[in-house]
């Protein structure tokens, strides 16, 4: 039998609370040898710490609202209207993209989410024309994922190309199971249970967003070779040899 899904939010509170350790120990530690890294380190505590808070909620009971479409947990919407960002933000920390591409796959996340919540709080064709909405916005997030961002990686060294793209494909491959679950929960066909729901939902934050700070924090070496500004690994050819090379590889740098 599937616990309550209050059981599964205190499940998820745990598991990303535990999560926060990892980044904030990581970067006391590397404080302490004189080699900070505050900005990487306090970006991924973002993610599993808001995460945390929200689950908190959900397992007190907080943040539910009356919708048309039925009680929608608000909280969890707001999670990811704030941790998924970050995600972003730290896969541009690491690739250093200009600053337009950032600021355009974060907006293209926030219309993603936003069309979510409207399709959550809403029925029928309206509540299905709205995910569409969001699945075609998810798809430009794709191809910005999968092609923009690679090219601003392309003049970091080995060791930052790797660990970018294993996160990177963390997030494409579990992001793309949301919209899943959306469609088989209450808020889509019924065919699952809000337990359900909430234990899969669980899962898949678990794994996406405590996975990935875990990930990150593994291949934390790779933010040696950009906080000194190049690679010894990179000395051969830039795959996009254009003139915004030079503001995507310098505009998020550290000072």
């Amino acid at each position: 039998m599937i616990a309550d899904a209050a059981v599964w939010a205190w499940v998820g509170f745990v598991a990303m609370a535990a999560g926060t350790v990892a980044p904030l120990w990581a970067w006391l530690s590397r404080d302490a040898s004189g080699e900070s890294h505050a900005k990487y380190y306090l970006t991924l505590a973002g993610v599993t710490g808001i995460a945390a808070l929200a689950y908190l909620a959900m397992g007190l009971g907080v943040g539910v609202v009356s919708t048309p479409g039925g009680d929608l947990e608000i909280v969890r919407y707001v999670d990811w209207l704030l941790t998924t960002p970050l995600l972003l933000l730290y896969l541009g920390l690491l690739a250093r993209p200009s600053r337009g591409v950032l600021a355009g796959l974060i907006g293209v996340d926030v219309v993603i989410i936003a069309a979510g919540i409207a399709a959550s709080a809403t029925t029928g064709t309206l509540s299905w024309a709205l995910f569409g909405v969001g699945g075609v916005a998810y798809v430009a997030l794709v191809y910005g994922l999968l092609v923009s961002l690679p090219r601003s990686a392309s003049a970091a060294g080995d060791r930052v190309r790797a660990v970018f793209g294993t996160l990177r494909n963390i997030t494409v491959v579990l992001w793309t199971l949301y919209p899943v679950v959306w469609a088989l929960a209450p808020t889509g066909l019924g065919l699952v249970t809000p337990a359900t729901e909430m234990l899969v939902f669980v899962y898949l934050d678990i794994v996406s967003k405590v996975g990935f700070v875990v990930v990150a924090v593994g291949g934390a070496d790779a933010l040696t070779y950009l906080t000194a500004g190049s690679a010894p690994d990179s000395a051969g050819p830039v795959a996009v040899g254009d003139a915004d090379d030079t503001e995507q590889t310098t505009v998020l740098a550290d000072d």
